[in-house]
């Protein structure tokens, strides 16, 4: 396995690799007077399962523009675009001309990464022995000096994704396997909601003999919140919120992405003593942080309610349009098969604890 990183600069490109078996590394680089060992870099690319953190929205999409014999300051503003617009990195590139890399063996960890964050805060998690940041400033004009630097921090960054790697194994092993279980698809760099989609989209596929393709939607098309009628509020307040959401249209915005009206954004909606705001995904407390202390006559409680969202979709029918009900009759199927899984994975898990239990009394 290779693990890969790219640095991006006016006059100067880097890719890496590194052998996360062997340990070694190679550099190739393209700068004024330098040739790029374009033929070199593909044969790498082909000849073992490649692994980046971010690879899918930006290093692959850099190598290729590289191997179509891109200079460095057209891959440079390829990288700005991509960085700095708002549009989706694939659309970018569409609309730069990149003719893309395809079949490569690629596993791009920052979707199976827990949380959202950089490969820098990864690495400071896992303790990785070195943490950098890019020792120099994105818009600068590379020296020969410079350039060894740069070799020095892409090849720590490569040893960071080798140790996050690592971490991941496991996750991205469950991946290949579930994979095999549903035709050969390839989850290993997706995220569990990723991997969903794509399990939903097999068996949907399974079940009617027809590939569903997504509604396409124009930028500034206004989706509306559709009352599911099993919501109710008593205090003005939050019925005169309830009401305007009703009211509002929801615009997709450039990157794909259904976007929060100004006023919504910034009303706080309080509920009993605490505040709230809404986000697209549902309310989210005002508070950092907070103490609650149970009076005398008073219980807390943490209430577990299985598959709640997924109830939530089936009880109130929500599918894709493109989809309908043969999307409903899927998803029951694999909440039900969920439920059921999570119920064995407890009886397991009681059953082990009367064993030890038993075992530690027989000792006694």
């Amino acid at each position: 396995m290779y693990a890969i990183d790219c640095e991006v600069y006016r006059n100067y490109f880097l890719i890496m690799f590194k052998d996360i078996e062997t340990g070694k590394s190679a550099a190739f680089d393209m700068f004024p007077g330098q040739d790029f060992n374009a033929t070199r870099v593909r044969q790498l690319l082909r000849s073992k399962t490649l692994i980046s953190f971010n690879g899918n929205s930006y290093d692959i999409y850099v190598i290729s523009a590289a191997l179509q014999g891109w200079d460095c300051a057209k891959i440079k503003a390829l990288s700005d675009e991509i960085i700095k617009s708002k549009l989706p990195a694939w659309r970018v590139v569409k609309l730069m001309g990149v003719k893309m890399l395809t079949d490569l063996d690629h596993i791009d960890l920052i979707e199976v990464a827990p949380g959202k964050a950089s490969l820098k805060i990864y690495g400071g998690r896992l303790n990785a022995p070195k943490m950098q940041d890019l020792p120099i400033e994105p818009d600068a004009s590379i020296s020969p000096e410079q350039r060894v630097i740069l070799k020095r921090y892409c090849l720590n960054d490569l040893d960071t994704t080798e140790i996050l790697y690592r971490k991941l194994e496991p996750a991205i092993r469950l991946r290949e396997d579930m994979g095999k279980q549903y035709g050969g698809i390839d989850l290993r760099s997706k995220s569990d909601a990723q991997i969903a989609e794509a399990v939903i989209k097999h068996e949907l596929e399974a079940l009617t003999g027809r590939t569903h393709k997504p509604r396409g939607m124009e930028l500034g098309h206004l989706c509306r919140y559709v009352n599911p009628k099993i919501v109710s509020f008593k205090l003005p307040a939050l019925k005169d919120i309830f009401e305007r959401i009703l009211a509002e249209g929801f615009p997709i915005g450039s990157n794909g992405s259904v976007q929060m009206p100004e006023w919504l954004q910034k009303t706080k909606i309080s509920i009993g003593s605490a505040f709230y705001q809404m986000g697209i995904g549902g309310l989210h407390s005002c508070e950092k942080r907070q103490s609650v202390v149970a009076k005398p006559d008073e219980m807390l409680c943490d209430m577990d309610v299985a598959s709640y969202y997924p109830s939530i979709i089936l009880k109130l029918r929500l599918s894709p349009q493109s989809m309908g009900d043969d999307f409903l009759r899927v998803y029951q199927s694999i909440v039900t098969r969920r439920v059921r899984a999570k119920r064995q994975m407890q009886e397991i898990e009681k059953e082990i604890d009367r064993l030890e239990k038993e075992l530690a009394e027989s000792s006694e």
